[in-house]
Order: C-alpha cells, then sequence, then structure tokens
C-alpha cells in the first residue's frame, strides 16, 4: 500500500513534471490534485484548500485516516495558473511534520459540527488583539455560522481554525449557540 509521501517523495526523485490526483479507494470520487514540476510542488488543491496548505491536508488526511486513496499520476505540462508554490519535497515532509502534533491536539478540540457561532460585536471595540487567523475565522463566521460549515468555507486548515475558535472563545469574541 502506498501512501502519499512515498508517491511525491518517488516522483520528487524522478524530476516529474505532471499531476497527481488523489482519488477514493472505495468510489473513485475525485479529492484533490498536487501539481509538480521538475520534482518541485508547484501547486494543489484539495476543497477550499490551495498551495501549501492543500499538500499538508492531504497528507494529513492520508496519515490518519481510515479510509484508502489512489493516487493517478498523470505527467503534462502544467499551465501557470495551477502554479501558486514552490516548495521542494524535503520541505513539505519536514512542514509537515513539524505541524502534525499541532494537527493532532487540535483534532481534540474541535467543536460540535451542529453548533452554530455568533461574533460578538464588543470584540470590534476592544482592545484585545486579532491575530490574521482570528480574522479571517471571524470574517467566514460573519457569513456562515454553523461550525461544520467555517471549517468547510475557510481557507485555512483545520487545526489553525481549531486554534482561532478557541482563542477566540477565550476571548469572549465569539458565542456559542446548540442548534
Amino acid at each position: 500500500m502506498t501512501n502519499l509521501i512515498e508517491v511525491l517523495k518517488e516522483q520528487a526523485s524522478f524530476g516529474f513534471t505532471g499531476k497527481i490526483n488523489i482519488l477514493s479507494q472505495d468510489n473513485g470520487q475525485f479529492l484533490g490534485v498536487i501539481y509538480q514540476q521538475e520534482g518541485l510542488i508547484v501547486g494543489a488543491q484539495v476543497k477550499e484548500l490551495k498551495g501549501k496548505k492543500a499538500v499538508l491536508k492531504m497528507i494529513f488526511d492520508d496519515v490518519e485516516s481510515n479510509q484508502n486513496f489512489k493516487f493517478i499520476v498523470e505527467p503534462e505540462v502544467i499551465a501557470p495558473e495551477f502554479m501558486s508554490v514552490r516548495i521542494t519535497f524535503e520541505e513539505i515532509k519536514v512542514e509537515a511534520q513539524t505541524h502534525f502534533q499541532q494537527y493532532l491536539s487540535a483534532k481534540k478540540l474541535r467543536p460540535a459540527n451542529h453548533l452554530k457561532l455568533v461574533i460578538d460585536p464588543e470584540i470590534i471595540v476592544s482592545k484585545d488583539d486579532i491575530t490574521s487567523q482570528e480574522f479571517d475565522v471571524l470574517t467566514v463566521i460573519s457569513e456562515w455560522c454553523n461550525v461544520s460549515d467555517i471549517y468547510k468555507y475557510s481557507k485555512l486548515m483545520d487545526f489553525e481554525v481549531t486554534h482561532a475558535l478557541v482563542s477566540l472563545r477565550k476571548k469572549r469574541a465569539i458565542k456559542v449557540f446548540q442548534n
């Protein structure tokens, strides 16, 4: 059984140019894609995530999930619009190892999907500093209040969303309601 890290390493060692489609082993459903040019990872997309965050999410899903994935390697010229990063296999491997512990700890803190979150307007006038990740989450909450939608539509990785939600809750910037 092959995992995504092995596929990326193998293709990087050959100086591969093309795309790696990630499919569900069960039903063949398309889940995401990673683009490589001369062995470098130059782009990726999974759901709303693009670039390096998309690659990391696919690696984490592959390592953590019980679901088996199928990897289809297709040599082709990569159009410039698909190129959003330029990172080596070793760099993405190190970054994945660094963030994986954060990913695991955040899974324990993730709120239930059925909860609704509402921004407390006092946060706008308060003196609390808001990080860029917290701001990104607040913008998503302003449009989507269900926890499941916040994770779905955020351009942050799941563990980043979780950490931002926990921090915002501690700052009393968001209120939680049962659905």
